[in-house]
Parts: structure tokens; sequence; C-alpha cells
């Protein structure tokens, strides 16, 4: 399901001039490589829209780490979501997901220290500012609650090599912002042999 409301986000900020490399829900990757003669597992983030043998086979498992060539990365980490409550035909849920946002000022605007201040508002002010209805989602609310410290544990579950991880100070830069939704869902009806539609 966050998958999809993923991609109706993706939809809002896709048009952002800043905006280089977009993914929607990522998974952790685990890849095997051979160092110094022994056999270590990485892991990368790889959007959930590129099955993993695929994945592996064309090298995104670096698509979306930080990389000097691109302007800009950014996608998103699952948070779950929950059913609030059933009332008569309709199941309201509530979820939760992560923005990861990485920055090379020195594309974006010559280097510098910059400010991601900028970009995270560019993120807030797309989003649509009443609840809206796409697809089966209804009464859409898109939230972002807070942003977490900037801090290199945003990339924890991940094992970046040195080069990599030279990309997390400037003039390269990244924020994390939480994000909810709230909306609605209208189950079908049941189609009974004789009864014919029970009245959701």
């Amino acid at each position: 399901m966050n998958t999809r409301i993923a991609n109706i986000i993706v939809s809002y900020i896709e048009d952002l001039p800043w905006m280089d490399k977009l993914a929607g829900v990522t998974y952790v990757a685990k890849v095997n490589v051979t160092s110094d003669g022994k056999k270590v597992e990485k892991r990368f983030p790889i959007s959930c829209d590129k099955a993993y043998e695929d994945a592996c086979k064309e090298g995104c498992y670096d698509e979306l780490a930080p990389n000097s060539s691109k302007r800009s990365v950014v996608y998103f980490e699952e948070g779950g979501f929950n059913l609030i409550r059933h009332e008569a035909n309709k199941l309201y849920y509530e979820s939760s997901l992560r923005l990861v946002g990485w920055l090379n000022y020195k594309m974006l605007h010559g280097g510098g220290c910059g400010s991601s201040a900028k970009y995270v508002t560019d993120i807030i002010k797309s989003l649509p500012p009443v609840p809206v209805t796409v697809d089966d989602f209804h009464a859409l609310t898109i939230e972002v609650t807070s942003q977490l410290p900037r801090d290199a544990s945003i990339f924890s579950k991940y094992t970046y090599n040195e080069k990599q991880t030279q990309y997390l100070m400037l003039p390269y830069d990244f924020f994390a912002l939480e994000i909810r939704t709230r909306f609605f869902i209208v189950p079908e009806c049941i189609e009974l042999p004789e009864e014919g539609c029970t009245e959701c």
C-alpha cells in the first residue's frame, strides 16, 4: 500500500527543477562482493520497482547511493500502515514513510555550504495542501510531520564504502523527512449467488 502512496507523492515532487534521481519505496538489497580475497556482504537501497536479480545484473545497487555525478537523490523508506477504524463501508488507514534526500551542492549551485532548508521547503510546498482522492485512496492527506537531525545514521542500514561516505560531507548534504498519510478506502461489494450484491 505504501508503495502506491509513495508513487503518488513522487507525482507531486518529480517536476522540481533540482530533482535528479527520484525513486519510490526502496528495500535493502544484499550484495556479496569480494574484498581483499574475502566475500563481504554489502547493503544498498534499491527501488521496489526493480526485481532483486535484475537490479544486481544492471548494477542498480549503486543507483541510489551518494554519487558525485548526480545533483540529487531522493527515495522513500517503508514505515508501515495501520487500520485506524472501520465505519460503514469505509476503512480508515494511517501510514508512515521516510523520505531520504541527498544533495550535491557542487552541481546545484557551484559548491559552498548551502542549506537543505530550501529543498525541504520545495518538497513541502509541492504536496497538496488539502485532502485529495487518487485512485482508491480517498481523502488522502499527506503531511511532513518532522525532519530528522542531520546525522549519517540516516544511512546506517546500508554499507557504503569510504568513497561513498565522503559524499555525506560538504559540498554534499542530506536530509530525512518523516511523512504521515491518512486516507480511507472503500472495499468492493461481495457478489453473492442468490442475494446479489450485499450492501457495503
